[in-house]
């Protein structure tokens, strides 16, 4: 994926002059490589953020070479061309259609992070006094706020964690670790317009710049703060840029005492003991997992801590190293300090720094005569864009700096342990309460599947009991219905009945009447038989005399 998206912007970016141009720069004779400090260099001219470029740089640098050819340094180029124009820093990003690059000129005055000195800051008055009286608030010490007091605020604004990790990266203009009240109100000013709606910039803009740093750097002539780049004669070896400088010969540095004392070293390797289990010399990350989360710091603090101090970058820790994790995380829990961006030369452990003698030349940058770690020899390069713009501290005022933490280290060791051994007791109490909490999540879980079990039957139940309430309202239906009819044949019953009685009286009456008609009709039927009979006999005694007088 790494590859196809390195292609298609490859294609995008052929041809454009722009970006042809921009590589000419970084690698004027053609070899097809970009040595680190050289893309390094030129890309800090971008004016973006270092945690910014150390993102780039591992998108670009997909084979973890320590060096681009012209597709990943033309993907560089097209990632800082989206980190400038809001968009994220993501291979997603290489196929959005964005301007080319801008890349502030060397030779100008004014830099990346620069204004004039008379330009307006963007930061009103009005605004500037608010910021300040949050900032008092927080109980500032020698004017400067640690990370630790400045974290809640940031907190309750409700932003993304990594929207607050640019404001802080922005706003920390000087690298060290604190603000002071134009770096706090820079920070406000972010956060403000942020819950506005504002998107936060990848870089800093140069209005936003506070007066107080608005100084140009004063180099001295003659000593340059960096190798210049190497001539075309000597380009094929541009990642040795500082032996095309003339200066006079890179001193051997001198041995730094480390920061982790003899006392402490001692109770950090009987630790060490204890947790290298396989006695290989070396602890892997799941081995020290429970020291590091029984300090109770966040998990990215101790993410860069590990970081840090695997300075071979194979995953485990040396007996020094873990002495010097374990340092680093009292610094923080004593002091309050994040871990920095890059080791020290005081804390790079002794065994690495004779490791670190063996390097070539050009794994070494000199600033001021001092020897330090270069590209090649940084696990992350985002480390290197932090080293590039870091001045070091004079060596006298850090032995001070350190006299002074090794005392509060050994007058707070003892706090540190009861806090250790407090925090074990309330892992242990928390593993309880998370055992207590799997059983009454398993007793829910049980519970749910009967509710739902229950549930089921309920609605089963329910369905049947509708159609049964169906069924006896129409069984109520059909009885009134009956009943209505029933009621209605009774009162015909009622009428039917009456009528019979009546017939049945008017019928006795008629057979009384028709025996009483039938006994006055027997002597008139007597009375008409002996008539028709004396009439027979008549008509008898009529014929007879007829018949005689005929015959006569």
């Amino acid at each position: 994926k790494i590859y196809k998206h390195a292609f298609i912007c490859f294609q995008l970016s052929s041809g454009n002059p722009i970006y042809d141009k921009h590589y000419r720069q970084v690698d004027p004779t053609g070899s097809g490589r970009v040595a680190a400090a050289d893309a390094a260099l030129f890309l800090k001219r971008s004016g973006l953020a270092d945690m910014v470029l150390g993102k780039i740089w591992d998108l670009a640098d997909s084979e973890r070479k320590g060096a681009l050819n012209k597709q990943q340094f033309f993907v560089a180029l097209r990632l800082v061309a989206c980190a400038q124009n809001g968009l994220e820093v993501a291979l997603k990003s290489l196929n959005v259609a964005v301007p080319p690059p801008k890349f502030h000129d060397t030779n100008s005055p004014l830099l990346a992070g620069q204004v004039a000195a008379d330009a307006p800051w963007v930061v009103k008055p009005e605004e500037k006094m608010k910021f300040d009286n949050i900032f008092d608030s927080l109980g500032p010490v020698g004017g400067m706020l640690s990370g630790e007091k400045v974290k809640p605020v940031l907190l309750n604004s409700k932003l993304p964690v990594d929207i607050l990790g640019r404001v802080w990266e922005l706003s920390d203009l000087d690298r060290d670790g604190m603000l002071d009240k134009d770096e706090f109100s820079v920070a406000m000013y972010l956060v403000y317009r942020a819950l506005e709606g504002e998107p936060v910039p990848m870089s800093l803009p140069p209005p936003l710049v506070p007066p107080s740093k608005r100084k140009k750097p004063a180099i001295p002539p003659g000593m340059p703060l960096l190798p210049s780049p190497p001539s075309v004669k000597d380009s094929r070896s541009s990642h040795v840029a500082s032996k095309s400088v003339p200066h006079p010969p890179k001193p051997t540095p001198a041995p730094v005492p480390w920061v982790v004392s003899p006392a402490d070293k001692a109770k950090f390797d009987e630790l060490f003991n204890k947790t290298d289990g396989d006695m290989d010399g070396l602890v892997s990350g799941a081995e020290v997992r429970d020291i590091f989360l029984k300090t109770g710091l966040p998990s990215a603090t101790l993410a860069r801590i590990w970081e840090l101090c695997d300075i071979g970058d194979i995953g485990k820790l040396t007996r020094e190293q873990f002495a010097l994790a374990l340092y680093l995380i009292n610094l923080k829990l004593t002091k309050g300090l994040e871990p920095p961006q890059s080791l020290t030369p005081e804390m790079i452990p002794p065994s690495d720094r004779l490791n670190m003698k063996g390097e070539a030349a050009d794994t070494w940058l000199w600033l001021g005569g001092v020897g330090f770690p270069g590209p090649t020899c940084l696990s992350n390069m985002a480390e290197y864009f932090c080293l590039l713009c870091w001045t070091p501290r004079e060596k006298s005022s850090v032995e001070e700096e350190i006299k002074e933490n090794e005392e509060a280290i050994r007058q707070r060791s003892s706090e540190v342990q009861d806090l250790q051994d407090e925090v074990a007791k309330e892992s242990e109490e928390l593993q309880r309460l998370q055992a207590q909490r799997q059983k009454v999540q398993d007793a829910l879980d049980e519970l749910d599947q009967q509710k739902s079990s229950l549930e089921e039957q309920l609605s089963h139940i329910r369905q049947q009991t509708s159609q049964e309430t169906n069924l006896i309202s129409s069984l109520q239906s059909k009885h009134e219905e009956q009943e209505h009819r029933i009621s209605q044949y009774e009162e015909e019953l009622v009428q039917a009945r009456e009528e019979l009685l009546a017939l049945q009286e008017e019928s006795r009456k008629l057979q009384e009447k028709v025996q009483a008609a039938q006994e006055q009709l027997t002597p008139l039927h007597e009375s008409v038989r002996d008539s028709f009979t004396q009439v027979s006999q008549v008509r008898n005694s009529n014929v007879i005399s007829s018949v005689s007088a005929v015959s006569t």
